[in-house]
């Protein structure tokens, strides 16, 4: 699901109570500003704008190397959201840098960005898939996934990072999770490592980046023992 640039909602929301949602369907208006906003990344040829950031080479090693803060041992790596397969890509390459060797995993609900990921990352195509991350069975689960808070609305964050943790991570995997705030519209990122403790998943750390700390990312261990 390619949020990557979707408005950010308030900076620090009053905990909510998201379990009743677990069984609904999300918004069509929301799938349908997501399938938008996958269209109009593939306007551009350049990969950072294809995964929905338009700040420079720079910013975007300063602003996404520190999800690697969370990523402590080799293993596989989902990216739910995964556009292009970019941010994959440097991930993989950022890490080996630290000494790490990560498996690339991704899905998408556009299937243009799937095939770019694709043929970015060829020796890993058939780690990518089409569908949507909040009903989506993954085949096996993983050592670390990484989501952007908004590719569900925040009426069903709860809920939706709760599943992730339960069914998505080995034993003593990781769960990281981001928000992208905007320098150009004044918009604050979530306070994503109060949002997690909110939701009944214990805050194992977090990072922020990028001037005023335009992106936060916090991460929770596995459910699982």
């Amino acid at each position: 699901m390619a949020a990557r640039s979707a408005p950010c909602p308030p900076a620090e929301p009053a905990p909510l109570d998201c379990s009743f949602v677990e069984n609904e369907e999300l918004p069509s208006d929301f799938l349908a500003d997501i399938r938008r906003l996958a269209r109009s990344y593939l306007e551009s040829s350049d990969p950072r704008l294809q995964s929905g950031f338009g700040g420079g080479p720079a910013r975007w090693r300063t602003e996404r190397e520190p999800i690697l803060d969370a990523v402590e041992t080799d293993g596989t790596l989902l990216d739910l959201g995964c556009a292009n397969g970019f941010l994959l890509e440097c991930l993989r390459a950022w890490g080996a840098e630290r000494g790490l060797a990560l498996v690339p995993f991704g899905l998408d609900l556009s299937a243009e960005l799937i095939e770019v990921a694709r043929q970015r990352l060829p020796e890993f195509g058939s780690n990518f898939y089409v569908g949507n991350a909040w009903s989506w069975s993954p085949p096996h689960r993983f050592g670390y996934v990484y989501s952007l808070a908004d590719v569900v609305p925040l009426t069903h964050l709860g809920s939706y990072l709760s599943r992730l943790r339960r069914e998505f991570l080995e034993p003593h995997g990781r769960l990281i999770v981001g928000s992208y705030g905007s320098l150009s519209r004044k918009v604050p990122p979530l306070n994503i490592e109060q949002l997690l403790p909110s939701y009944g998943l214990p805050l194992t750390g977090a990072a922020t980046a990028g001037p005023g700390g335009i992106v936060r990312f916090a991460w929770a261990e596995s459910a699982a023992v």
